[in-house]
């Protein structure tokens, strides 16, 4: 039998030049960032106040099935 060859034309690990180089970019917008923010937390606050304003009863609501005060007898 023959020895084994690799069936790939991948050089040896010794034999690989691998090189990284950063990319610089700008910075972010924090001004844009922070407005995005603030706008999506008013959002979720209006949408979560608005949910829960519906589901409560009106302030000028008033129950009519509480306990009345008796009516006097003349």
């Amino acid at each position: 039998m023959s020895a084994y060859t690799k069936k790939t034309d991948r050089r040896p690990f010794e034999e690989r030049r691998l090189s990284a180089r950063a990319v610089h970019r700008d910075g972010p917008d924090l001004h844009k960032l922070c407005e995005v923010l603030i706008r999506l937390a008013l959002r979720e606050t209006g949408t979560t106040r608005a949910a829960q304003l519906a589901t409560q009863a009106p302030e000028t609501y008033r129950d009519t099935t509480l306990t009345a005060p008796a009516k006097l007898s003349a």
